[in-house]
């Protein structure tokens, strides 16, 4: 992969700045603050975005220290990159209220999804960790020479570690067992809860069940009071009807009395005056009794109807008992129903949160990646350690001996990681080494971790003012083993010494004069 072409929008001091690079060595000049380090950075974030911190962390990431002052809506750039005889254009804009991202391939103009991991495909899986600590290097002008051996051994440590310069093994190690630590919390926070919900659905399911043994006890005494009801009640009705039949029955008969005893008078007080007129006062008498007689007997007629009425009402209300304990009895049988499908659904529910709390949750299969995981490192760390670290240790002898014309052969590393360079004549440690020297090291190191990390995937070394410290002997050196690499290297400096010395050298290169 190589970078052909950036356009800085505005980002940290620059704005509205194209440079266009050659595949080969490029050389970026120009004085300090002139924008060098922007450019270092740019790159880095077209390839990987730039995120915001949050909180205090906000004031002093890449994202506030690169946000530009003016106009800061137009917050980022374009980048041209090619990669396999194909070109890609990536633009992005960081701005905080309109930021943006696109990958369009110019040879099939096709429009790539970033977020599918199109833009992670073309760099080749190279993460922005292994990216920082390999082919992009920053200035250590302010590194000591004690600091720098320092770094050169942490960095073999952690690279012998885990083969990303980035991860320190035991820091790694710590940070899995405390995940899983958060993941075993979470689980028993889990299943207190699921031990919680599953009593309270038993419990819902006991007292159910209990409801149901009571209706049922209630069902059978309600059904033997009902029976033993209805007996009496049907008894106690054939009662009330023969009465009624038998007081109807006497009213009846007390009516045709009162009829005859009435006709009988009226028929007297016809004849009577024929057959003996001279006593009417007898007739009249009889008229008086006859009606008296069927009057009294209407009158005592009432009462029987009024018993009747009575009776009926008796009826009625029996009726009602009768109605109600049908009814009750019903209630029952609805209420049964209803208890037992709330018992089957809970028996159904319990049942499936049974099963349901058999499969392993998503905590418990964390925890058991995370034990695999620490498992497979510790299983695996001396292994691996051994394999990478002793390639990563050969490249480096290879570039440091190219780069020091044989006087450094070989690199050491000691079981405790102590790092020793093995010369023509005898053995040296770093401490006794000149800070040029040093950097002679640091840089094979890096170079070779590029190589070994990066894969079959070949990326722009960016070099950013690392050879401040080296005299013109050593410079000459590491840029004839830059030219020969098959890559495009991207040297940013404030020194005129790199142009010279590849002029002198009839290395070609391209230059580029910051304003």
């Amino acid at each position: 992969m190589l970078v052909r072409r950036l356009q800085i929008q505005n980002f940290g001091k620059i704005s509205d700045e194209e440079l266009t690079l050659s595949p080969g060595l490029n050389v970026i000049y120009g004085e300090n603050e002139s924008g060098k380090t922007t450019i270092h950075t740019f790159i880095r974030c077209m390839l990987y975005g730039l995120q915001r911190s949050r909180g205090r962390g906000a004031r002093g990431d890449d994202f506030t220290k690169y946000e530009p002052w003016e106009n800061p809506g137009e917050y980022g750039g374009i980048l041209w990159i090619s990669k396999e005889d194909h070109d890609y254009r990536l633009t992005r804009s960081f701005a905080r209220e309109r930021s943006m991202e696109e990958l369009f391939c110019e040879t099939t103009g096709e429009i790539l999804d970033i977020d599918e991991g199109d833009l992670e495909e073309l760099l080749g899986g190279i993460s922005e960790t292994v990216y920082e600590n390999t082919v992009s290097v920053a200035q250590l002008k302010s590194v000591t020479g004690k600091e720098l051996i320092q770094e050169l051994q942490n960095y073999m440590i952690s690279y012998q570690g885990t083969g990303d310069a980035s991860m320190d093994l035991n820091r790694a190690m710590q940070m899995l067992k405390m995940t899983r630590k958060g993941y075993m919390t979470a689980e028993e926070k889990r299943k207190k809860a699921l031990e919680a919900e599953r009593n309270k659905l038993e419990s819902s399911f006991n007292y159910t069940y209990r409801e149901i043994e009571e209706l049922n006890q209630k069902q059978k005494t309600m059904g033997e009071k009902h029976a033993e009801g209805k007996t009496a009640a049907e008894a106690e009705r054939k009662q009330y009807e023969k009465r009624i039949l038998s007081l109807k029955q006497t009213i009846k008969m007390l009516r045709y009395a009162a009829l005859g005893t009435a006709g009988f008078a009226l028929l007297l007080a016809v004849l009577l005056p024929v057959v003996l007129p001279s006593f009417s006062w007898l007739w009249i008498l009889a008229v008086l009794a006859g009606g008296i007689s069927a009057g009294g007997i209407f009158l005592f007629s009432g009462s029987y109807g009024e018993e009747i009425s009575r009776v009926q009402k008796s009826l009625v209300m029996l009726k009602k008992r009768e109605d109600k304990l049908e009814w009750n009895a019903e209630s029952i049988s609805e209420r049964m129903i209803e208890k037992r499908t709330v018992l089957d659904n809970l028996r159904q529910e319990i049942q499936a949160f049974d099963e349901a709390s058999l499969e392993p949750s998503q905590a418990q299969k964390e925890t058991e990646a995370i034990n695999l995981a620490i498992e497979i490192m510790e299983h695996l760390t001396g292994d691996f350690r051994v394999g990478i670290g002793d390639r990563l240790r050969q490249r480096m002898s290879e570039i440091l001996s190219e780069i020091t014309d044989g006087k450094y052969e070989e690199v050491l590393i000691s079981p405790d990681f102590q790092i020793r360079i093995n010369t023509e004549n005898r053995i040296v440690s770093l401490e006794s080494l000149s800070r040029g020297t040093l950097e002679q090291i640091y840089f094979a190191l890096r170079m070779a971790a590029g190589e070994l990390l990066c894969g079959d995937e070949v990326f722009p070394v960016i070099l950013d003012d690392v050879f401040g410290m080296y005299d013109e002997d050593r410079l000459a050196a590491a840029l004839h083993w830059l030219y020969k690499e098959p890559r495009q290297v991207i040297i940013s400096t404030c020194s005129k010494r790199e142009a010279e010395i590849l002029k002198r050298e009839g290395i070609p290169f391209k230059e580029i004069l910051l304003g």
